[in-house]
């Protein structure tokens, strides 16, 4: 496979490509850039196998050089100092990434993968999270598919094990992810969102009534029942009075 490495701090791209070397030697570097609007206009007429990409760098960041790139077909690397929020945000998009420092185990395993070049629709749902925008939608995966849902149109999800069941309106049936609530919640970022029961997330505008009897339950739109737990019964009062 041939590479290009592309970071402003020319230590990182001088310590990656030592890595690749003594790590994996299958591996061959085609291109090194510290200079991103550079290492763009390569790639305009290069299309190498795998491209290592910082993400912060001055004039173009790395979601930028990609967006004005469009649908490319090499496969890429995101090389990033991001903090825990955002490095969620990858794993949920299925996107590869490697936290600096880089570790010798790490990037083996993620020069070793086969997954698929990332698609423009990938890149602007990052770019709202790396700006703490709230998104308007969310990519969900699915087995080999992408799905892209509209958050005004999720009703709640529920936990089920280490996936979870994203109902939304219009929709026959549930997505089913392997993903945790957890990491939906982190994505959604909205307030609008909460957990009255630990293994529900509910959209407050979805509710169509409180029912309050043995238990309290929240009826969804959908004929969605969803249990409130008995510790969180009057936050959820306080809250949707």
């Amino acid at each position: 496979m041939d590479a290009v490495i592309i970071d402003d701090e020319k230590y990182c791209t001088e310590v990656l490509g030592i890595l690749l070397q003594k790590y994996c030697p299958g591996v061959q570097v085609t291109g090194i850039f510290n200079h991103a609007p550079a290492a763009l206009e390569y790639l305009k007429t290069h299309s190498p196998d795998l491209i290592f990409l910082d993400i912060e760098m001055p004039h173009l960041n790395g979601f930028e050089l990609l967006s004005q790139l469009g649908n490319i077909h090499s496969r890429v690397i995101f090389t990033t100092a991001y903090d825990q929020y955002a490095l969620k945000a990858f794993r949920f998009n299925a996107i590869d990434y490697l936290l600096k420092p880089i570790e010798k185990d790490e990037l083996i395993m993620a020069v070793g993968k086969s997954g698929p070049p990332i698609v423009k629709d990938q890149i602007e749902n990052l770019t709202y999270l790396r700006s703490h925008q709230i998104p308007e939608r969310i990519l969900l995966p699915i087995g080999n598919e992408i799905i892209f849902v509209q958050v005004k149109d999720i009703i709640c999800c529920e936990a089920e094990g280490s996936y979870c069941k994203v109902y939304c309106s219009g929709m026959d049936k549930p997505y089913l992810l392997s993903r945790n609530l957890g990491d939906i919640e982190d994505m959604l970022n909205n307030a609008k969102f909460f957990r009255p029961h630990t293994s529900w997330l509910v959209s407050e505008n979805h509710i169509n009534k409180i029912v309050r009897g043995d238990g309290m339950e929240l009826h969804m739109a959908g004929n969605i029942q969803v249990p409130v737990a008995r510790s969180k019964r009057q936050e959820v009062m306080e809250r949707l009075k």
